[in-house]
């Protein structure tokens, strides 16, 4: 049976809007519908290919670690005077009576299924050890999932690249606000499992899936057709 991790509550979330607000400028950098076009293309092969990867694992309910949806824009740092944003990804989950070796190898064949070849590594031992999994791609950037068989554990994470482009402006076209509130963060889905659908805009009105005090609101909203951004989201 599987069991979701204690979250993490209070400020934790707060800090995603606090995290996200450095920009930087480049000749380069896509702005306006072109930011925001760009980065829903970097967003649904990550969210997509993930997903298929998760669920390989285990076709449950996950925990979406806050400020790991997916769909935010992290500030990154492209050179001296360059910044840029990137895509971040995290889930996990506790499973009871974890085989870290079993999973190791289905989490490998998922990647291989999507034409990656992943390296599988152990490190550590006793209650440190770690089952690895790595794997790089175009459409995942870098992910990694990592096995904890002393705590039935298992979190999935993936990274894409840092291109050109305001972190604060994808954040803020995304929950489609000019000025990011901390409470946005609870518009982004605290679980995803099986019938989860990929999502690229959250605006005002939309569902919360945290209550006041950002603890996971249970049962979590169902979205079957997410809603359409104004600004030529590429899924529609």
């Amino acid at each position: 049976m599987a069991r979701l991790p204690r979250r993490r509550s209070g400020l934790a979330a707060l800090t995603i809007g606090l995290a996200l607000t450095m920009t930087g400028c480049a000749d380069a950098a896509p702005e306006g519908e072109a930011l925001y076009q760009r980065a829903a293309e970097q967003y649904f092969p990550l969210a997509e290919d993930m997903h298929d990867v998760i669920m390989a694992i285990h076709q449950g309910e996950w925990a979406v670690d806050q400020g790991g949806y997916g769909a935010l824009g992290v500030s990154c740092q492209r050179g001296a005077n360059e910044f840029g944003y990137f895509l971040n990804y995290v889930r996990i989950v506790t499973l009871e009576n974890l085989d870290a070796e079993a999973m190791s190898a289905t989490a490998a064949a998922a990647f291989s299924d999507l034409g990656l070849e992943p390296d599988a590594i152990v490190r550590g031992e006793g209650a440190g050890e770690e089952h690895v999994v790595i794997a790089e791609g175009e459409r995942i950037g870098r992910a990694v999932v990592t096995i904890r068989p002393a705590r039935n554990e298992i979190r999935v994470t993936a990274r894409t690249s840092c291109v050109p482009g305001s972190a604060h402006d994808v954040t803020a076209m995304v929950f489609g606000e000019e000025r990011i509130p901390a409470h946005a963060a609870r518009r982004l889905p605290a679980t995803e499992g099986p019938d989860s659908v990929p999502q690229f805009y959250f605006p005002a009105d939309g569902p919360v899936y945290y209550d006041e005090n950002f603890t996971p609101v249970d049962p979590q909203p169902i979205v079957t057709e997410p809603p359409t951004a104004p600004y030529g989201d590429p899924q529609n």
